[in-house]
């Protein structure tokens, strides 16, 4: 069985915006993912919030799909049983000594779920 999840773009973080585009980019050709699962390793996130214009590379870790450059982090958590919550990622701010910020997102009511 194929279950497609449709990348989500645009959320409400800290009360503001975020729009995001997820690119591929095996062998240089910087496709648009348009399945959550089918992201490859070279993969990027283009995030737009507030005033931050992000790029960020896939940074796979266990339990989480995330996008981070050690500056800011983007993820999708993933539960027990390996599901994706892709309505509510997190975005962090990360800090000196181990200190971060964290941004709560949440799908924007005008999005169909994949």
């Amino acid at each position: 069985m194929f279950i497609f999840m449709a990348i989500h773009t645009s959320f409400i973080c800290d009360n503001e915006d975020l729009n995001l585009l997820i690119r591929n980019n095996l062998n240089g050709d910087f496709s648009k993912a348009e399945n959550i699962l089918e992201i490859n390793p070279g993969a990027f996130i283009n995030i737009s919030w507030k005033d931050e214009e992000l790029m960020l590379p896939y940074s796979p870790r266990k339990g989480f799909i995330s996008f981070s450059d050690k500056k800011w982090d983007f993820r999708y958590k993933l539960d027990d049983k390996q599901y994706l919550n892709e309505d509510e990622p997190s975005l962090y701010e990360l800090l000196p000594n181990s200190k971060f910020i964290e941004h709560k997102c949440n799908l924007k009511d005008n999005q169909i779920h994949g």
